[in-house]
C-alpha cells in the first residue's frame, strides 16, 4: 500500500503504518519545529483548522466506500511520533495492531483531544490543555457503552458486537462524523 496519500504545502497525508482501526490516517503538519499539542499556540490556529480540513476530506472518500463508517479526528496529548499529526481513525478499532492498553486508551480517554475541541479552545485561550499521560493506565472501557473489559482480547471481541449509541458528549461537539456533510 501506498503510505504517502496527499502532499500541499501546509500538510502531507499518510496511511498510520500501524493503524489502530480499518482506516487511520495521519495528517501531519508541514511546520518544522511544530512538535505536539503543547508547541501550539493561537498564531497556529489556521494550520490547525487546514489540518482538519484535510482530514474531513479523507473521511468523506472513505464514507463514501464504506458508508458504515463513524470517524474521529483528534490528536493525542502526547505523541508517540515528533511531527504534530492529526489522527483521522474509524470507531471500528477492528485491528491487528491495536495490542495493548495504552493503544485503546489513547483514542478513547481525554488523552485523545478531538480536534474540534482543540481548535475552538486555541481560539479562546490562545493554547490546547494536554491530558495527562497516565490516562493511558486507566480500565479497559468500550468507547460506546462503557463497559470495562480485563484484556484487549475481550474488549476487541465486545466491541464488535456492540451496538450502543456513542456518548451524548461525542454526539453533541461534532466530534463524529458518520455521514458525509454531517458531523
Amino acid at each position: 500500500r501506498n503510505d504517502m496519500l496527499e502532499i500541499n504545502p501546509d500538510v502531507v497525508v499518510l496511511n498510520d503504518i500501524y493503524p489502530k482501526a480499518k482506516k487511520h490516517l495521519l495528517v501531519l503538519a508541514r511546520l518544522d519545529g511544530l512538535d505536539q499539542l503543547a508547541n501550539v499556540h493561537l498564531k497556529h490556529l489556521q494550520l490547525l483548522k487546514t489540518m482538519h480540513e484535510v482530514g474531513i476530506k479523507w473521511v468523506e472518500k472513505f464514507l463514501q466506500d464504506d458508508d458504515s463508517l463513524i470517524f474521529r479526528l483528534g490528536f493525542h496529548s502526547v505523541p508517540s511520533m515528533r511531527q504534530l499529526h492529526l489522527h483521522v481513525i474509524s470507531q471500528d478499532f477492528d485491528s491487528q495492531q491495536l495490542k495493548h492498553k495504552k493503544h485503546w486508551n489513547s483514542f478513547n480517554t481525554e488523552f485523545f483531544r478531538d480536534s474540534v475541541d482543540v481548535i475552538e479552545e486555541l481560539e479562546r485561550c490562545g493554547k490546547a490543555s494536554i491530558k495527562d499521560e497516565s490516562l493511558l493506565l486507566k480500565e479497559l472501557r468500550c468507547h460506546r457503552c462503557k463497559s470495562a473489559h480485563p484484556n484487549i482480547p475481550r474488549l476487541k471481541l465486545h466491541i464488535s458486537a456492540c451496538k450502543a449509541p456513542f456518548p451524548a458528549s461525542l454526539l453533541e461537539n461534532g466530534c463524529l462524523i458518520q455521514e458525509i456533510g454531517r458531523a
